[in-house]
Formats: C-alpha cells, sequence, structure tokens
C-alpha cells in the first residue's frame, strides 16, 4: 500500500513515521542518533531500507535541525549532527525507485506544518508555531503555505535582538531573544533567583502555583516570550501561534504566557494571536515531514485540505501512536 516516510534527524534521537495517503500514522520508529556523520547516515540508510520491505514509498522527507535549502536538498550546516554542505537527497534517493520523492526541511518547519496540517487547532492559514525548548525556534504557515524564505532560512527566531545590548549569546551576539525566553533561560532566572541546583527550572515551575517568588521568575520567561511575539505578529500577523518544545509544552506554562499576552500593551491596539500548546509531540517533525515529501520542493501549490477549507485533522488517527508530551517537569 502507497504510504510516505517521516524522518526526524535530532541531536540525540531519530524519530521516523510512515503516513497513510489520509494522514493516519501508520507506524513509527524511535531510535538513538548515532555520533558522527557517517553513523548517522548509515542509519538512515537502515531505516529506509526496512520501511521499504513493508511499503510502497513514492515520499520520502527527511527533518533535519540545521540550515537546508528544501529546493536543492542541500544541508548547508547542521552542526548538531556533524554535517556541512551535504547533499542527503541523493544519498536516500540511492535506495529507492528512481520515481520515489525525497525532501529535505529544517525540522521546526516540519513540525509547523504537522501540528498545522493534524493537530486539530482552530482553523487558519496564518499560524505560527514557537519551540520553547532549550532553545528557540520557530516555523510559519502563511496564507496557507510554510514561510521558508529566500534561501530556506525563515524561522531561526531564536538569535532575534529582543534587548539590543543585552545578554551574551554563544552564537556572538548579545540580547538574543533564546537568551530570555526558553528552557535554559528559566533555569538561569531560577538559580539567580535562590533556586540553586541542576533542576532549578524545573523546581520553579512546578512550584508557581503557589510559590510567588516561583511565579515571579516564570512570568518574566512568558513575558519575554511574547514580547518577542508581538514582534513576530507585527511583521506576520498569525491568528495562531502553537508552542512546543519541552518548556512550551507545559500546560502550566502556557497559561502563565496566556496571562501575559492578554496583559502585554499592543500599541496601535489589534488583536491578539491566540496561544495553544503542541499536540503531536516528539513525533510532529517525521509527521510534517512525510507529508510535505509528497509537495512539491518549493511548495507553489497548496494542500488539498488548504484549498477545500476543510480541516484535515478530522480524518487523521493519531491515538495509541503519539505519545504524551511530558510535563517540562
Amino acid at each position: 500500500m502507497t504510504r510516505s516516510l517521516g524522518i526526524d534527524i535530532g541531536g540525540t534521537k531519530i524519530a521516523s513515521a510512515v503516513l497513510d495517503h489520509d494522514g493516519t500514522v501508520m507506524d513509527v520508529e524511535t531510535t538513538p542518533t548515532a555520533r558522527g556523520g557517517d553513523l548517522i547516515l548509515e542509519q538512515i540508510a537502515a531505516i529506509v531500507d526496512g520501511f521499504a520491505g513493508k511499503y510502497d514509498l513514492p515520499g520520502i522527507g527527511i527533518a533535519v535541525p540545521g540550515d537546508v535549502n528544501p529546493i536543492t536538498g542541500i544541508i548547508r550546516s547542521a552542526p548538531n549532527i556533524g554535517w556541512t554542505d551535504l547533499d542527503i537527497v541523493e544519498h536516500v534517493r540511492a535506495l529507492l525507485p528512481a520515481e520515489a520523492a525525497v525532501r529535505v526541511d529544517n525540522d521546526a518547519n516540519a513540525a509547523a506544518w504537522a501540528e498545522y496540517r493534524f493537530g486539530g487547532h482552530p482553523r487558519t492559514d496564518s499560524f505560527a508555531m514557537i519551540t520553547v525548548g532549550t532553545g528557540l525556534g520557530g516555523g510559519f504557515v502563511i496564507n496557507g503555505r510554510l514561510l521558508r524564505g529566500a534561501t530556506g532560512a525563515a524561522g531561526e527566531i531564536g538569535h532575534l535582538a529582543l534587548v539590543p545590548g543585552g545578554d551574551s549569546c554563544p552564537c556572538g551576539s548579545r540580547g538574543c531573544w533564546e537568551r530570555y525566553a526558553s528552557g535554559s533561560a528559566l533555569q538561569r532566572a531560577s538559580v539567580a533567583a535562590g533556586w540553586d541546583n541542576p533542576t532549578a527550572g524545573q523546581d520553579v515551575l512546578s512550584a508557581a502555583g503557589t510559590h510567588p517568588a516561583a511565579h515571579q521568575v516564570v512570568e518574566g520567561v512568558a513575558r519575554d516570550l511574547t514580547r518577542g511575539i508581538l514582534l513576530l505578529s507585527s511583521a506576520l500577523d498569525p491568528s495562531l501561534v502553537i508552542l512546543g518544545g519541552g518548556l512550551g509544552s507545559d500546560r502550566r506554562f502556557l497559561a502563565i504566557a496566556q496571562e501575559a499576552l492578554a496583559g502585554a500593551e499592543v500599541t496601535p491596539p489589534r488583536s491578539r494571536p491566540q496561544l495553544r500548546t503542541a499536540v503531536l509531540g516528539p513525533l510532529a517533525g517525521a509527521i510534517g515531514a512525510a507529508d510535505l515529501s509528497l509537495e512539491p520542493a518549493d511548495q507553489k501549490t497548496e494542500p488539498e485540505a488548504s484549498r477545500t477549507g476543510t480541516n484535515s485533522a478530522d480524518k487523521v488517527h493519531l491515538s495509541g501512536i503519539i505519545p504524551q508530551v511530558p510535563n517540562y517537569a
């Protein structure tokens, strides 16, 4: 039977998902990521070979944490997995029939596309997903199309200058957004507030509902997150913003962030985007990559769900396959 395969390559694990033609997740696999770019290529070959033995795969999508050109398939830089200027499409296509499509995209883009298509969120054609984990990343769907930018680098929002001249960042800049609104930012703020231990951020988030000082720490991070969201809203005007990642998916953090967004001053007055948590968990990147594998590389056309105005999530069966997203704590 015809399926599409998505492979999401992370720094610690590789998640794979097989999608039916109607978006149903049929099969999943997760394996620890090997150390070294060549070893990871061998892992991908084994994954493709294993699934190709069970399914007809007209499309394979690969999601990568790095700088990707989705048109050429060249991974310009993925430092966490040791790839530079790698044509991964060429490597994978050699394992498949000539007519098979192979697509590669940034992992945040793939996750955003999955949440947009299959997350069951309110229907909208202007959508943003912000991954709030150790760092900060994003993906955007504008007018029903994934926003990639001129070189495929759209969505690299973690290093926008939220505070000009602010805290130094390992990237070499100062005041980057992720230095103020991320899991690592919460950890640093918690230590500074007196919770001096390796799990300070988790402890503070757990105590935020009953401990005023802990709530104040979390509120500070949430406020800096919403400051950036409002700046993005001024440029892109999404009606819905989905929070993913370890911290962003935590419903306790979501509630505090929603309060911060509702209380933020907006000049001139305009509507604020809805703020919700991601629902597809750690398989979002693989699901999005699988779905994108059958789209044109430049995505000139919109998916069927966008053209018809129907919500494709209505016909997606994910229960029992998508694992629950753990709380940040």
